[in-house]
């Protein structure tokens, strides 16, 4: 099973989709199959990075694990250097210069940073 699906689910706010994800995680074992990639361990690490440390450890757990998966520090750097376009003006960057908006899960520059009525945050 991959759990990208449950961080966009918007339905959740962002730390009910940690959650959710980290106890599915824990009750099946630990296993790689709860683990995120792509834009959903982008999101899930980038807030991490700059939240986690405040919140549950098993969150901090479930990151780390998943940032095992990706690769660790060649993965996750492999990955800032991917490029995303900013949802809101079109513009594009690397992903260690833009944010993911932890509502929405739009790709955000830090120009545009608001879009709307969105109750995230840009991580």
């Amino acid at each position: 099973m991959n759990s990208n699906h449950v961080v966009f689910d918007r339905g959740l706010t962002f730390e009910e989709r940690l959650g959710k994800l980290a106890e599915a995680w824990i009750r099946d074992g630990r296993g790689r199959g709860h683990l995120v990639s792509g834009e959903a361990f982008f999101a899930v690490y980038s807030w991490h990075v700059q939240h986690g440390t405040d919140h549950d450890t098993t969150w901090a757990e479930y990151a780390a694990a998943s940032y095992d998966a990706v690769g660790g520090s060649d993965g996750w750097s492999a990955m800032l250097r991917e490029r995303a376009n900013c949802e809101s003006c079109g513009d594009s960057y690397r992903l260690e210069n833009i944010g993911v908006c932890t509502g929405c899960m739009r790709y955000t520059c830090y120009s545009c940073d608001g879009h709307g009525a969105c109750a995230g945050v840009v991580v």
